[in-house]
């Protein structure tokens, strides 16, 4: 029996297109045989069929019916084959990576694995280490991801551009830095069959992960990546300077790196390089306002502070980028923590309606609202108030600020609900967790018929939280009941009470002075307990209750203040309910969200400068205009996903990275600052260090040129780049040449400066704390909080030739006020 060769089998099994059929296909069947032919072979369409063994069949009054290829039928052994490379690439479909690991040698070994089928593979296994925990299951897959990579190597297995990018981000996810750097030494002095600029992008977040290079180095590799890989003058449009050729339209040019940018992206951020970083940031929403990929963003919201963090995911939002729903969760989580770090009521609510106008601006993005994300909402209205010690309410104006927060959340739930919003268990656990918090028994049960009443299951972090608001509202005989259900679902699944249902059981009985109950479970249920968890659970039922610390330094906000956040807070609301009830976006131009934490954050400058700015910045003066459409007619207008159009929202991201950038760099002064004078005492770092500045300062507006300065020193990459000398007028009319200093934190203490004299003006005290409004030594209360800078000359300026002077931050106040 004669074995065909592999080229003829395919296109015996798929005759018109035979690079659809499994390709390497080895089995012996019978050549049929057929007539020579003398013209030579050529590549057609499985539109066009052009081959001779086929049956025509014709229909007396139709012609010919229909084209039917006449095929031999398959060996078992080629049938079985066929079967399994399907089932294998269902298993890659399905990220079933238990069958792809027991079906890979078989098909290895058979050689029909493509370059896809590579791609595939690899794919899978990233995809499943990245969302595995870091626990036994990545080591059990790595050794098989070991195995594939050194068939690459020798050449078993067919390469693949993208799966090399999926092997370096398995060992950059595993942590495995090493032995990605070994693969990518190889990797490098292989050709473009196997070598990508996505691999190079791979590869630098990779040893920018592992700290197995510097900075520099990273970007000459990033160099390296660009001139291998050129595309369509890639380097020119990857600089910060480059200019679109049409701002009004999207972008269309082939060949830009992404994922090469996106790597040396990833490794300025890990180095700091914040100023570089946003420079990326600018140049890809220069050039994809609306694709540019999500993990852009991402970056900026793991990697940097949380007020940048989320004016990074509002870009997101704004540009139509739907980012995904666990990155949501997260950045509301750091918005929760913020609130629980704040001293301040007036900072805890502008967290609040900043978690609103997330939620809103990730429906306009067309993301989804999850129960979570609604969940979390409902819990950060638990953490405006201070919480009073247990077995204590709230008293006078407090528990009238107490019942408007607590009838907003409920309200906000109810209308969501009636909206659209389907009922399940992170709402309503919210909102028990907020009974009890928040001192209000009648929330309570109404929250429980409710949860009955929709059929939810509450599961062991719902019953916990009933327990727990049970003990603080010295309610026994919910105590006892829902002790009863955490017990009996523990046996019916035949396993041991969670160490967390007892210490949640302990704390409720010790709040509601209900210890005797407690002792009489832990003697009956003594056998689904250690000795050692006995003795821990009997010291903590003795345990006073104390008192928060926070509620000494918490700085209230008046009741006319509070009705008039949470108007602006229901307004939010509505609004989210709006787009959940009719299941698409609104019109942003009518209820647009704001961008930053504080939605009264101060701009750069006036609208009219920026935007002169802004054409100046981004327009070649000798670049011909983009030529009109050949039929004619008007050219269309360009939208984003949220209906914005493209050359308003490339302004708009051109001005809110330049805000980031100027709240980067205040707030690396205030790091600095804090960090030096932390070393200085010999003590750690005390606060949170990203609660160092969540409001800016309200300065006075710049003018058009010392905006321009502003906005250059801001995009250079080095201080020689800005011109920093300007010649100015002395008190005898002459003209001399004046060095500014730049402004640096310096820690020189506390101590009274005169901004003018020994005469005439006030003098202030400089101080520098974490909270936006910290109680100040001597008096200090609520002002405005400035830091001392020092001069070049050692002589005081006066605040108004301060503003008339360009500087490297022109019209600045002399010091940079550390708030949070």
């Amino acid at each position: 029996m004669q074995k065909i060769s592999r080229t003829s089998l395919a296109a015996l099994v798929c005759p018109s297109a035979p690079f659809l059929a499994p390709r390497l296909l080895r089995t012996a069947v019978t050549r049929l045989p057929c007539a020579p032919s003398a013209r030579s072979q050529r590549p057609t369409y499985a539109t066009t069929p052009d081959w001779k063994d086929v049956i025509r069949e014709f229909s007396p009054k139709g012609g010919i019916r229909s084209w039917r290829p006449h095929l031999p039928p398959l060996s078992k052994e080629a049938a079985e084959t066929v079967d399994l490379l399907h089932r294998f690439r269902q298993a890659c479909d399905t990220r079933n990576v238990q069958l792809l690991m027991e079906l890979y040698p078989t098909l290895l070994a058979a050689k029909i694995l493509n370059s896809f089928d590579t791609r595939r593979i690899t794919q899978t296994l990233h995809v499943r280490i990245r969302n595995a925990s870091p626990d036994s299951s990545q080591a059990d897959l790595f050794p098989f991801v070991q195995q594939v990579a050194d068939d690459l190597r020798r050449g078993a297995l067919e390469p693949h551009g993208y799966a090399f990018v999926h092997l370096l981000g398995i060992y950059k996810d595993t942590r495995r830095f090493q032995e990605g750097y070994a693969l990518w030494q190889w990797l490098v002095q292989q050709d473009e069959r196997y070598v990508s600029q996505a691999a190079y992008g791979a590869a630098i977040e990779l040893m920018a992960y592992g700290k197995l290079m510097g900075l520099p180095e990273l970007e000459e590799i990033f160099v390296d990546g660009l001139k291998r890989f050129p595309g369509t003058f890639a380097a020119y449009h990857l600089s910060p300077d480059a200019i679109v050729p049409d701002r009004t339209q999207l972008t269309t040019i082939k060949g830009i790196p992404t994922i090469l940018f996106q790597g040396i992206l990833s490794a300025r951020i890990l180095a700091r390089d914040w100023k570089r970083a946003y420079l990326a940031l600018d140049t890809i929403l220069r050039l994809y306002p609306t694709q540019t990929p999500t993990r852009y963003f991402q970056l900026f919201m793991t990697e940097r502070p949380l007020s940048e963090a989320y004016t990074a995911f509002m870009v997101a939002c704004r540009s139509g980028v739907c980012i995904r729903p666990t990155h949501v969760t997260v950045l509301i989580s750091k918005l929760r923590a913020a609130i629980t770090a704040s001293h301040s009521m007036t900072d805890r609510m502008m967290l609040v309606r900043a978690i609103a106008n997330a939620l809103y601006a990730y429906l306009e993005a067309g993301g989804q609202l999850e129960s979570i994300h609604v969940g979390s909402f409902v819990h950060s209205f638990e953490q405006v108030l201070p919480e009073p010690p247990a077995g204590q309410d709230y008293v006078g104006e407090a528990a009238e600020m107490r019942n408007i927060i607590v009838a907003t959340a409920h309200e906000a739930l109810s209308g969501l609900i009636q909206a659209g919003l389907a009922p399940r268990v992170h709402p309503f656990e919210a909102l028990i967790s907020l009974s009890g918090k928040m001192r209000v028994p009648r929330l309570l049960s109404t929250a429980l018929q409710d949860v009955k009443k929709a059929g939810i299951e509450l599961g062991p972090i719902g019953n916990r939280s009933v327990i727990t608001s049970a003990g603080l509202l010295n309610d026994k005989h919910l105590i006892e009941q829902y002790w009863v259900h955490a017990v009996s679902a523990a046996e019916a699944e035949s396993t041991q009470i969670p160490f967390e249902d007892w210490i949640t059981f302990t704390k409720a009985c010790r709040r509601a002075d209900h210890a005797k109950y407690f002792r009489k479970q832990l003697v009956t249920l003594s056998y689904t307990v250690t000795a050692s968890i006995e003795r821990h659970l009997l010291q903590r039922i003795e345990q006073p209750e104390t008192a928060s610390a926070s509620q000494e330094s918490y700085h209230y906000m008046t009741l006319e203040e509070l009705e008039t956040d949470i108007n602006v807070l229901k307004a939010q609301i509505r609004n989210i309910e709006a787009v959940v009830m009719a299941g698409q976006p609104l019109d942003l131009r009518k209820t647009p969200f704001y961008m930053h934490l504080d939605a009264d954050h101060p701009s750069l400058g006036t609208d009219e400068d920026l935007r002169h700015l802004y054409d100046e910045f981004t327009i070649d003066p000798h670049q011909p205009p983009p030529p009109p459409p050949a039929d004619g007619s008007p050219a269309q207008l360009a939208l984003s996903p949220t209906g914005i159009p493209i050359d308003e929202l490339r302004f708009q991201n051109w001005m809110t990275v330049l805000e980031m950038m100027d709240d980067a760099e205040a707030y690396e002064s205030d790091l600095q600052f804090a960090l030096n004078t932390a070393i200085k005492r010999g003590e750690p770092l005390k606060g949170n260090p990203e609660l160092l500045r969540l409001r800016k300062d309200v300065s006075s507006k710049r003018t058009a040129t010392g905006l321009r300065m502003r906005i250059k020193e801001l995009r250079a990459i080095n201080p020689a780049d800005v011109n920093i000398f300007r010649k100015v007028g002395s008190e005898d009319g002459s003209k001399k040449m004046v060095k500014i200093q730049k402004h640096v934190a310096k820690d020189e203490g506390e101590r009274v400066v005169n901004l003018v004299g020994p005469k005439g003006i006030a003098k202030l005290r400089y101080y520098v704390g974490l909270e936006s409004h910290h109680t100040a030594p001597g008096g200090m209360k609520r002002s405005s909080l400035v830091r001392k800078t020092g001069f070049s000359d050692g002589k005081p300026v006066h605040e108004a030739d301060e503003q008339q002077t360009t500087t490297s931050e022109p019209d600045e106040p002399p010091a940079r006020a550390s708030t949070t």
